[in-house]
């Protein structure tokens, strides 16, 4: 009776030199509220997710567009995909972000955020932490 055991084959597995996915994870309090931010870059894009709720709410993607009308001036389309399209605040850290991804690389941002604290104070806080632990 033949055994229904595979025998091992000899396969050559290449790991990669570096991490595909170069990930970095935060956890903090702002203004005493717990704050989960994700920064992901991917080949084609950055991933960032800001959390206050323990979950996903609105999906915005954020890209440069070919250079403005002056040569200085940058272009940038903001799009929701998901979630509330209403609220400013959150097309303004999509902005934010994909102006300083822009300056050192060409990738298009993927930015999940749930804010349950609006402030301007947690805007700063939050900008300030993500340019200081950035992954582009």
């Amino acid at each position: 009776m033949s055994s229904l055991l595979i025998e091992e084959n000899r396969v050559a597995v290449q790991l990669p030199t570096e991490v595909p996915v170069k990930t970095r994870q935060l956890s903090v309090l702002i203004d005493d509220v717990h704050t989960d931010i994700v920064l992901s870059s991917f080949q084609n894009l950055i991933f960032v997710s800001i959390s206050q709720t323990n979950k996903f709410s609105t999906w915005i993607k954020a890209c440069k567009q070919m250079d403005g009308f002056a040569a200085e001036e940058a272009c940038f389309e903001v799009v929701t995909l998901l979630g509330s399209n209403q609220d400013t605040l959150l097309t303004i850290y999509a902005r934010q972000l994909i102006e300083n991804i822009s300056l050192s690389s060409n990738k298009d941002l993927l930015l999940s955020i749930a804010l349950s604290n609006k402030s301007k104070e947690t805007f700063k806080a939050i900008l300030t932490l993500i340019f200081g632990h950035k992954v582009w």
